[in-house]
C-alpha cells in the first residue's frame, strides 16, 4: 500500500514537472526578447540651402505719364510728369528718376525717396520746345541702375507727341447765293467767308471762284493780311457775280490762297463747294 502511494506521488510529481517544462517552453516562444523587432528608424530633417532662396526685392516702374499742354506748339514750355511706383514686395532705397526729351543722350535726373510697396512719387520736368516736329519723351525709374530689383526690364516707358509749328491755316465757310432761287439771266452773286483757324496772321494771298465746268477759278482779288479768326474779327469774303442763259444745276467752288503763297498747317482745306439750281 505504501509503495503504491509512493508510486502515485512520484508519477504526479513527474506530470507536474513535465507540465511546468512545457509551460516554460511556451513562455519562451512569446517572450519579447525572442521576437524579431523592426529597427527603430529616426528620420533626419532635410537640410535647406538658404543661400539659394530668392529674397523679396523692390520693383520700380513708371505709370501715369502726362504732358501739358497736350498739343503743344512751337515755343511752348511743356510740363512732363509721371509717377514712379514700387510694384515689389519690399521697400526700395532712395533712387533717381529720369526724364529724357527728344534726341537727348542722357535723361535729366530727379530724386526719388525710399518707396514702400505700392507707394508712388511724382517726377516733373519743364522743357521749352523751340522746334516743331515729332518727339518722344521717356520716363525712367532707377535711372542710374543703383537698385537690385525683381524686374530690371520695366524701368523705362515713353510716349510720343507732336509739336505744331506756328502757322496760319486758311479756310472758307458759310457759302451762299443771292437770290436764293435764281433763274436764267438773273445777276447771281455767290459768296463765302474767309477764315484763318491757324496760330498767326496770314500774309498776302489770292482768292477765286470757279463755276460749272470752268477749268480754272476766276481770280477775284487778293487779301494782304488776315488775322486769326475770333468772334470779334472783321470778316472778309470772296464773291462773284455771274449769270447764265441755261437753267440747270451748277457746282460753285470757292478758293483761298489760290497760288499757295502762304505756308499753312493744312494745305488741303483751301476750297469749299456748294450746288445751286438755276430755274428757267
Amino acid at each position: 500500500m505504501l509503495k503504491r502511494l509512493i508510486l502515485m506521488v512520484s508519477v504526479g510529481m513527474l506530470v507536474s514537472s513535465l507540465a511546468m517544462t512545457a509551460h516554460s517552453a511556451d513562455v519562451r516562444k512569446i517572450k519579447p526578447g525572442d521576437l524579431r523587432q523592426a529597427p527603430n528608424v529616426v528620420q533626419t530633417p532635410e537640410k535647406i540651402d538658404t543661400g539659394h532662396i530668392q529674397r523679396p526685392r523692390p520693383d520700380l516702374t513708371i505709370t501715369a505719364m502726362q504732358l501739358y499742354p497736350a498739343n503743344p506748339k512751337k515755343g511752348d514750355t511743356v510740363r512732363f510728369t509721371a509717377k514712379v511706383i514700387n510694384m515689389g514686395l519690399v521697400t526700395s532705397a532712395a533712387s533717381q528718376g529720369g526724364i529724357r526729351v527728344g534726341g537727348e543722350s542722357r535723361p535729366q535726373l530727379f530724386p526719388v525717396p525710399a518707396l514702400a510697396p505700392n507707394a508712388v512719387h511724382t517726377i516733373t520736368r519743364y522743357h521749352h520746345m523751340v522746334q516743331p516736329g515729332n518727339f518722344r519723351v521717356a520716363f525712367i525709374a532707377d535711372a542710374n541702375g543703383a537698385l537690385a530689383e525683381s524686374n530690371e526690364n520695366n524701368n523705362e516707358k515713353f510716349t510720343d507727341f507732336r509739336v505744331k509749328d506756328i502757322l496760319p491755316d486758311l479756310t472758307l465757310i458759310n457759302p451762299w447765293v443771292e437770290p436764293v432761287n435764281p433763274t436764267i439771266n438773273d445777276q447771281i452773286r455767290v459768296t463765302a467767308t474767309l477764315n484763318n483757324i491757324g496760330d498767326m496772321p496770314a500774309g498776302s494771298f489770292k482768292i477765286g471762284v470757279r463755276i460749272g465746268g470752268e477749268s480754272q477759278p476766276k481770280i477775284m482779288g487778293s487779301v494782304g493780311h488776315l488775322d486769326v479768326t475770333t468772334p470779334q474779327s472783321q470778316q472778309y469774303v470772296v464773291s462773284r457775280l455771274w449769270n447764265t442763259s441755261r437753267p440747270g444745276k451748277y457746282v460753285v467752288e470757292f478758293f483761298v490762297d489760290v497760288d499757295d503763297d502762304v505756308k499753312e498747317h493744312n494745305e488741303h482745306n483751301n476750297a469749299i463747294k456748294m450746288s445751286i439750281t438755276v430755274g428757267p
